[in-house]
């Protein structure tokens, strides 16, 4: 087998039960042995054997299921063309919300705020029809591709009310005499239709823009990313005053203070000189430095970090696999309802039973569209990520920022955590206070080292560490953290070498310190990058935010929906004699997902 993981941007995907049709065909195509597909960052994380099938053949997986993924050339490169294809798809958003917003007023304003008059009906079809039709196209293509292949979305819900209530008053407008022969008035609603439309429109147009700034963490640092110059491994390049270093290499000659800021997330800069390591994307002060490269282009740590936050946005969080199986079922459950809701009215409602049956169907098909649960927990999971990344604190994976929160013990070991490595085994000036934050937050500490006694009780005492294991080996660690386990507690393991790799690997949430090796790092689930130990605490504290937060919009996506639908049917028509009209339908949805992504950007701060 050759196992390949790449995060590939997907296209076309609008709510909750696209992510769950992209994600479903992707999972049962051959070869693939896991993905996580996400609505927040518009991308699928796909693991899969390049032995078996290869990214061409994923796309045309995707395709069958009426979607489309970017696969050619690198990883960066696709991320570019989807990002240049956003910005494109933004501002034809923004095209077509002005012209909808701005029809609709208009035949709103018509319709009731004037008498009628000849040809008015007439006038508000001309009016309806470009916002129908060119406004809302988008709605009617996905809709109909979905459709096509076998599946139903929000578009399919959106293109289904906007139809029936403009194709309803078509039909009174042109054969009235069916209703008032019957004794009934015929009524129009295209005031309906073209606010059904301008809400939505509206709401994706505010929820695009909102989501494109819980991706801001990412575009910061794709855009310190130095031009790719040709510069070759082992070569020694000049680096001058306010440039930034194209490459990873070892200092040779010079001295100069560096920002790391975009590395670390420490705003005061570094002294580096001879024998120093520097970073690609790193800005160099006021002095030359001579520089030979060791890791160029997609090999320097800034690529790396890139990569790494990249693929953990895209990764889900275990609470989201409630969500998704909602999300399969939805849209069919959702059409059904709004069927048995017409049938109900036309057999209860009396004589207005068939028009207040649509526009009750029509109000559930759209104030029940799935947004809101499809962002619910990507919006909350991107920005935490990107928070901790422009902190300098990396995180692998969803489940890894949910874990956090859940932490009991803090177990580290002693050289080049709680010390800088040295011989001299120096305490960090940063570990005293870590310590005092962690056991502040209910946390045990806990320092388990391989050195001597002596050494080990003296930084346990400078930093407050009661609990003290010494002259330990690397399984004598893992059995340290397994048996933490065993007693029910939830432990974190803070290391940075290859002797505590064993016990990073083994516990419920492992974070390696950046100075230390790649073995230690790449057994991690987190990483800190500058190597401060107060970086815990607030990995700890964005980690409680963080599903904090997941948990309100999921609370409120569901109650939205739960208590929205019932409404929108007519429940309260009985007893009050009142119906919730589609637009308003409309506008509650479109503020439904815009609540749920505007809760989730209070992690950016």
């Amino acid at each position: 087998m050759a196992n390949t993981k790449r995060t590939f941007p997907v296209q076309g995907m609008g709510c909750a039960a696209c992510v769950a049709r992209v994600e479903n065909a992707l999972k049962n195509a051959k070869g693939v042995n896991s993905c996580q597909v996400s609505l927040a960052s518009n991308t699928a994380l796909v693991d899969y054997d390049s032995s078996v099938t290869s990214p061409g053949e994923l796309r045309k997986t995707v395709q069958d299921a009426g979607y489309d993924m970017i696969v050619e050339g690198s990883d960066d490169e696709a991320h570019s063309r989807a990002e240049v294809a956003q910005e494109e798809s933004l501002r034809a958003l923004r095209k077509d919300t002005i012209i909808a917003v701005a029809l609709a007023a208009l035949v709103m304003v018509i319709s009731m705020g004037f008498k009628d008059f000849a040809f008015k009906g007439y006038l508000l079809w001309a009016l309806a029809t470009p916002v129908v039709f060119w406004c809302g196209r988008r709605f009617f293509k996905a809709g109909i591709l979905s459709l096509r292949h076998g599946a139903a979305n929000m578009d399919t819900l959106v293109a289904l009310s906007v139809s029936i209530s403009y194709l309803f008053s078509i039909f009174n407008l042109l054969f009235p005499s069916v209703w008032t022969s019957r004794g009934l008035e015929p009524h129009l609603y295209f005031e309906s239709s073209t606010m059904i439309v301008a809400f939505i429109l509206l709401g994706r147009l505010l929820e695009e823009m909102a989501k494109h700034s819980t991706t801001k963490a990412i575009r910061g640092l794709m855009e310190l990313q130095p031009p790719k110059d040709p510069v070759l491994p082992g070569e020694v390049i000049v680096v001058k005053p306010g440039e930034r270093l194209p490459v990873d290499g070892l200092v040779i000659d010079g001295s100069s203070y560096v920002d790391e800021s975009m590395l670390t997330g420490e705003s005061a800069h570094v002294l580096k000189k001879a024998g120093d390591r520097v970073y690609s994307g790193t800005m160099n002060q006021r002095g030359f430095l001579n520089v030979k490269a060791e890791k160029v282009g997609e090999e320097t740590m800034l690529s790396s970090i890139i990569r790494m936050v990249r693929d953990a946005q895209g990764t889900k969080a275990p609470v989201q696999k409630l969500v998704d199986r909602i999300a399969a079922v939805f849209v069919p459950v959702i059409i059904g309802i709004s069927v048995l809701t017409l049938v109900a009215w036309i057999i209860f409602g009396g004589g207005d039973g068939v028009t207040l049956g649509l526009l009750s169907m029509v109000a559930v098909l759209v104030v029940a569209c799935p947004c809101s649960l499809g962002l619910a927990t990507p919006t909350a999971i991107i920005a935490g990520i990107g928070n901790g990344a422009s902190k300098g604190i990396l995180i692998k994976d969803a489940e890894s920022l949910q874990t956090a929160a859940k932490v009991q013990v803090v177990v580290m070991d002693k050289t080049g955590t709680l010390t800088d490595g040295t011989p001299e085994d120096n305490l960090r000036e940063s570990s005293v206070q870590a310590v005092k934050d962690l056991q502040k937050m209910g946390l045990e500490v806990h320092v388990v080292s391989g050195d001597k006694e002596e050494r080990v009780r003296r930084v346990a005492e400078a930093t407050g560490i009661t609990n003290v294991t010494f002259g330990v080996l690397p399984d004598g660690k893992a059995g340290y953290v397994s048996r933490l386990q065993q007693s029910g507690k939830k432990v974190a393991m803070i290391g940075d070498g290859i002797n505590d790799s064993a016990a990073l690997a083994l516990a419920d949430l492992s974070i390696a310190m950046g100075t230390g090796t790649d073995i230690a790092m790449d057994a991690a689930q987190v990483t800190i990058v500058s190597s401060d130990l107060t970086k815990v605490t607030e990995l700890v504290k964005l980690s409680k935010r963080s599903v904090k937060i997941i948990r309100e919009n999921l609370f409120w996506a569901f109650f939205y929906n739960v208590a929205a639908v019932p409404i929108a049917a007519g429940l309260l028509y009985p007893f009050t004699g009142w119906l919730m009209s589609p637009m308003l339908a409309a506008a509650c949805m479109a503020l439904s997902s815009i609540c749920v992504v505007s809760n989730s950007l209070r992690l950016l701060h």
